[in-house]
C-alpha cells in the first residue's frame, strides 16, 4: 500500500478552518507499541498547532475498520491515509498550502 492514499469524496467530512488530523493506533494494547509514531506524528504537528486539529483513534474500531486501516496511520481531512509519520512530515507544509493556511 502506498504511504498516501486517496478516500472517495463520500467519505470526506465537512471542511473548516483548520487541517483535521486523526491520528489512528491500536489504543487496546500497551502504548509501547505505538508511542514511537505518536512522538514522530506529534514532532510534526507542533511546529503548526494553531492551523491542525488532531484526534487520536482507536485502530482497532468500526470507523478504522471502514477506512480500510490496517497499521498506524493518519487521515488528514478525511481525503488522505498516510501510513508513515515521516511521510507525514514531510507532506504536512503541502497539506496546509493546498488548504490556505499557510
Amino acid at each position: 500500500m502506498s504511504e498516501v492514499a486517496q478516500l472517495s469524496n463520500s467519505e470526506q467530512p465537512s471542511k473548516n478552518n483548520k487541517l483535521h488530523v486523526d491520528i489512528y493506533v491500536p489504543l487496546g494494547v500497551c502504548a509501547c507499541q505505538w508511542e514511537t509514531f505518536m512522538n514522530s506524528v506529534f514532532q510534526a504537528l507542533t511546529e503548526y498547532k494553531d492551523l491542525v486539529q488532531f484526534e487520536t483513534k482507536n485502530l482497532q474500531s468500526d470507523e478504522a475498520r471502514a477506512l480500510n486501516l490496517h497499521g498506524n496511520s493518519i487521515v488528514v481531512d478525511g481525503e488522505k491515509i498516510i501510513t508513515s509519520a515521516y511521510a507525514f512530515k514531510n507532506k504536512l507544509p503541502d497539506l496546509l498550502k493546498e488548504k490556505g493556511l499557510i
